[in-house]
């Protein structure tokens, strides 16, 4: 039962999660694009990519809301079902969660900010509002909780002292690859695919979200397969060993993940052939409207599955240590026993938040709840 009821666990954590990665993926990559965008159109005296950075705005503005709720959800999960887990998180990773705070304390009055003086201030003024400062602080928060998971998969770094996390191996990768794929995968490409939705498309908008999306795919595909795979096979051979499967020569303990890694990387070239024809689309004057909304969904499917492998392929491990690790019934809430029917709860109710959110979600963006110029 014990073994169930971690598996269970396990799952609530990882949907939780999985939610949360969607909308903050877009929240980087929209917030980068939108100060970017703004900036150029203060030099050229753009109209028109003024308008472009508003529409990149409003879609972070939005999903920020989302993100946020899902963070809360995932938080109260993570300390009901994994006390000592959170535990170990607040002590041993202070240093990388101040860093996050830091970023969500700046970030969260900078967009109000941002939007309120947008047309009150000069330009200029305004522009330097949003790089570096409002970027940054976005950027501050994946650097900093992205360490989480590198103590995860390499906790040897955290026995010394409280700087020495930052010591981590795994480290480097891990965020170089989250970073370049929220600016790709979660913002450039879903950004090209809600502004081919609106009544008034802009297509020079389009060109600069997918021309950034597919600048940015080689060097994701780099950053990702090369890299911190590399880094991986060398200190987390479990992991690799599930995910790379035996068609690398792996023997896998469970065949639950390597065809979810190879399902992705499928369906990254897909959405490199995709964005490649709408791009060209879009430089000669043309939107194909389904080709440009078909990248975002794309965008979305990869992210999703390759967080199911990234983080999915430890279990029954949570901290890992070589080929082992500490199982999840070690961590999970021994203080205050959760019943069956509570982690089914947890599941039934988060389904339902997930519906709700999905189609508010449409209804903010799609079905235009957002004012277009």
């Amino acid at each position: 039962m014990s073994s169930y009821l971690a598996l269970l666990s396990f799952a609530v954590l990882g949907f939780a999660l999985e939610m949360h990665l969607v909308f903050v993926n877009v929240i980087i990559g929209a917030t980068v694009l939108t100060v970017v965008t703004r900036y150029l159109a203060y030099l050229r005296r753009d109209p028109g990519l003024e308008s472009v950075a508003k529409g990149m705005f409003r879609l972070m503005v939005v999903t920020e809301l989302f993100g946020g709720v899902w963070g809360t959800i995932l938080t109260v999960f993570m300390a009901g079902l994994f006390p000592s887990m959170t535990a170990i998180f607040t002590r041993t990773y202070f240093y990388p969660i101040a860093i996050a705070l830091v970023g969500i304390l700046v970030s969260i009055p900078l967009i109000a900010i941002y939007w309120h003086l947008w047309g009150r201030v000069n330009p200029r003024t305004h522009s330097l509002i949003g790089v570096p400062p409002l970027a940054i602080s976005v950027l501050l928060v994946p650097v900093g909780f992205r360490y989480l998971f590198a103590g995860l998969d390499y906790p040897q770094y955290i026995m010394t002292n409280s700087l020495a996390v930052f010591s981590n191996p795994i480290y480097p990768p891990l965020i170089i690859h989250t970073l370049i794929g929220a600016m790709d995968i979660g913002g450039a490409f879903v950004t090209a695919s809600v502004l081919a939705t609106r009544r008034n498309m802009n297509i020079n908008g389009m060109r600069i979200a997918l021309g950034t999306g597919l600048v940015l795919l080689v060097p994701q595909a780099i950053a990702g397969g090369a890299y911190y795979f590399t880094v991986l096979g060398r200190y987390d051979p479990y992991i690799v060993s599930n995910i790379a499967g035996p068609l690398l020569g792996y023997d896998p303990g469970t065949a639950l993940f390597y065809p979810a890694f190879y399902t992705a990387i499928t369906l990254t070239i897909a959405l490199g052939a995709t964005a490649l024809y709408a791009f060209y689309a879009a430089m000669q004057g043309r939107v194909v409207r389904p080709a440009v909304i078909g990248t975002g969904f794309l965008a979305e499917a990869i992210l999703v599955l390759m967080e199911y492998v990234n983080d999915g392929s430890r279990y029954p491990y949570l901290f890992l240590s070589g080929n082992s690790g500490i199982p999840i019934t070690q961590l999970l809430n021994t203080l205050i026993p959760l019943p069956l029917i509570a982690i089914y709860t947890m599941l039934l109710s988060t389904l339902i938040f997930t519906a709700i959110f999905t189609i508010t979600l449409y209804y903010a963006i799609i079905r235009r709840f957002l004012p277009e110029d």
